[in-house]
């Protein structure tokens, strides 16, 4: 069984910020990208966004720097034993991040010493999906109409808005978009910041609009105000999915449903194997399982195999426009003329770096070996 010789990271910092509503600061964008090397030579790519007050995040580099002992030397099929010795007897928190790269590189590792793409090593049986035009928060009603159109003229068919956090003006540009787009799968994500009062007004909005689905009207940790809106609404309801990362945490909540579909994202679990887990509750449940995949090309990877190994997930999340995500990336993802994306056709994620432009932009690096 070959070994993880070596484990190289990489932080890049390429200038952008972002902001999800007008009720959160500014983010600054990180890419901690992690590159695995086995005794065979063969690699396994992962990626993590960090989202941050100020620029060049770089702790996730310096827990992996700390966390490497565990993983160096090791078969290169230690996944879940990995993840079990790092967390035995352990009762304090501890950061994903590492611990999600690890998983998300050695299956990368793993399928292309199968020979396969990660989807068909998980299972699947399809090789494309639907996907969905994911807006960022934007200064008008102009430019979100301006970027809808295009995105439908670039074949996409549904589009999720993330507004500005107040009710009233959000409802009212999500009734514009609809007058202007009959056909389109609209979703809305509020990201958390609604009121109890407020979420039922927008969902009740959402109803009339028939959205396609309505994310993150509430914290993730109000269970009970989820249920009052599942229980209120016919519009489907999901969490904002980066907080709730276990399955057991999962399926407890489960018990009395707050949400009609799941959502989580690989980076932000124990990596592919997490997010597999997560999916099997919500199977379980009866549930659509609905992964993130907003960020960077090898974070997109990661939820797109996933997602493609899920007979019950319907949308892929692109982020929209594509662009300013697609750094360091050779071939990026991008949608068909039906408006769907495709898994790349190489071996394990598929995703080609360019290294030259890597090592040119890093803002810092470390390189460990067994």
């Amino acid at each position: 069984m070959p070994r993880v010789e070596r484990l190289e990271t990489f932080v890049v910092d390429h200038g952008s910020s972002l902001r999800w509503t007008e009720q959160a600061g500014v983010s600054y964008m990180t890419t901690t990208i992690v590159r695995l090397t086995d005794s065979d030579g063969v690699e396994g790519l992962a990626g993590y966004d960090s989202q941050t007050p100020r620029p060049t995040d770089l702790s996730v580099l310096e827990a992996l720097r700390s966390l490497s002992p565990a993983l160096l030397g090791r078969d290169i099929d230690c996944r879940e034993q990995l993840a079990d010795d790092l967390r035995s007897g352990v009762v304090f928190p501890f950061s994903l991040a590492p611990l999600s790269l690890m998983d998300i590189a050695l299956w990368d590792i793993a399928a292309r010493h199968a020979g396969a793409p990660l989807w068909k090593v998980l299972g699947g049986d399809h090789d494309r999906i639907p996907a969905y035009a994911s807006l960022t928060t934007m200064a008008t009603e102009e430019d979100y109409l301006e970027t809808v159109a295009a995105a439908c003229a670039a074949g996409l068919r549904a589009v999720k808005v993330h507004a500005w956090g107040e009710p009233a003006r959000d409802l009212a540009l999500l009734r514009r978009l609809r007058a202007e787009h009959p056909d389109l799968a609209l979703m809305h994500d509020a990201e958390g910041v609604y009121d109890r009062g407020g979420a039922l007004r927008v969902g009740r909005g959402l109803c009339e609009l028939g959205a396609r689905w309505y994310e993150a009207p509430l914290p993730d940790f109000d269970l009970d105000g989820y249920r009052e809106l599942r229980r209120a609404l016919d519009v489907p309801l999901l969490a904002a999915g980066y907080s709730m990362y276990d399955p057991q945490q999962v399926a407890e909540a489960l018990k009395d449903p707050p949400w009609t579909a799941v959502r989580a994202e690989a980076t932000c679990t124990f990596g592919v194997t997490g997010l597999m887990k997560l999916g099997q509750v919500a199977a379980a449940f009866g549930l659509d399982f609905e992964p993130v995949s907003y960020g960077h090309t090898l974070c997109q990877a990661a939820n797109l195999h996933v997602m493609l190994a899920s007979p019950h997930t319907s949308y892929f999340e692109l982020p929209f426009p594509a662009e300013p995500w697609e750094y360091g990336v050779v071939e990026p993802f991008r949608p068909d003329a039906g408006g769907s994306v495709a898994a790349p056709s190489g071996p394990g994620l598929g995703v080609t770096m360019d290294w030259e432009w890597v090592e040119a932009h890093a803002a810092a690096r470390v390189s460990l070996t067994a």
